[in-house]
């Protein structure tokens, strides 16, 4: 009774171990039930790429991609996993695919159409709802796929091939110009020369400066890869995109000077028929549906 009165908070204490054990074991029972959902995560892919590691993986996968950019990180990934690999980009489960083979068969079946990518840095680069391949607008796409399906099938695929080996003699003659001082060849400069100069021949056939346009687009991809998943709050600062806004304007102006030339040539041939080339075709069609709405 005497030991009693000297420890009043015995009855408290034996009172408060049946409250304490359910606030005791919540938190173990979550870190277990976390535990177990890594686990599962990381056993359902077989894919190669970085580990997902309690959700280190996403976040430092999706800075490499904002930090190095869109085409560095690939290429850092390639080197890293191969032709076929899983990353994250803005918390989602993205494949990166270097494999001519999987990106033929994905290109030519027409279901694979989720595109990823932010609308303020498409609209800076002139892709939203615009490109060829970054374009969530599904009727707009509709209506300009056939004219690259058959430019790239048929008939102009066997002129491509043609007109690329003619392209790559030429530049090899004068190989001289895209070699440095040490007599290194500058074969990165060499392989945008020919495809230049290829897609010019095939789509445009107008005299340009290949040197001029190859910088314009140079600059242009290189916005392209900063600005594609670059979060909103990025475009609230004017000075951190604006020399990126600044290449896509240069390839836009030199483009359009092309274009106009291109339109000036079509105006003054009599039969398009002689002079058909994709640009011609993709005007013609313009002209023609513009001249049946004009119809009474």
């Amino acid at each position: 009774m005497v030991l009693e009165m000297l420890n009043p908070m015995h009855y408290n204490i034996t009172s408060m171990v049946p409250e304490a054990m359910p606030a005791a074991t919540m938190p173990i029972l979550l870190l277990t039930g976390l535990f177990l959902l890594v686990w599962n995560y990381e056993g359902t892919s077989s894919i190669p790429g970085p580990g997902y590691c309690m959700g280190i993986g996403p976040l430092i996968s999706h800075g490499r991609f904002l930090w190095m950019g869109i085409g560095s990180a690939c290429n850092y990934y390639n080197r890293v996993y191969g032709e076929f690999m899983r990353v994250w980009i803005s918390g989602e489960e993205t494949l990166i695919i270097s494999k001519s083979s999987s990106m033929f068969h994905i290109m030519k079946h027409n279901h694979y159409s989720s595109r990823f990518g932010s609308k303020l840095g498409l609209q800076c680069i002139g892709m939203h709802e615009k490109g060829i391949i970054f374009n969530n607008n599904p009727d707009l796409w509709k209506t300009t796929r056939p004219f690259f399906m058959k430019a790239l099938s048929g008939p102009g695929l066997v002129r491509m091939v043609t007109v690329c080996a003619e392209s790559l003699k030429t530049h090899l003659d004068r190989l001289e110009e895209v070699t440095n001082e040490s007599g290194y060849v500058d074969v990165l400069t060499l392989l945008r020369r020919v495809m230049l100069d290829t897609s010019n021949m095939l789509f445009l056939r107008i005299p340009l400066d290949e040197s001029a346009i190859v910088v314009k687009i140079q600059g242009y991809f290189d916005a392209w890869q900063a600005l594609l998943i670059k979060p909103d709050i990025f475009f609230k600062i004017s000075w951190l995109y604006k020399k990126y806004e600044k290449s896509v304007k240069d390839l836009k102006d030199a483009i359009e000077v092309l274009i106009a030339e291109k339109r000036r040539r079509i105006s003054m041939e009599e039969k398009l028929e002689e002079c058909m080339d994709f640009a011609t075709e993709a005007c013609g069609t313009s002209l023609s549906w513009t001249w049946s709405c004009a119809k009474p």
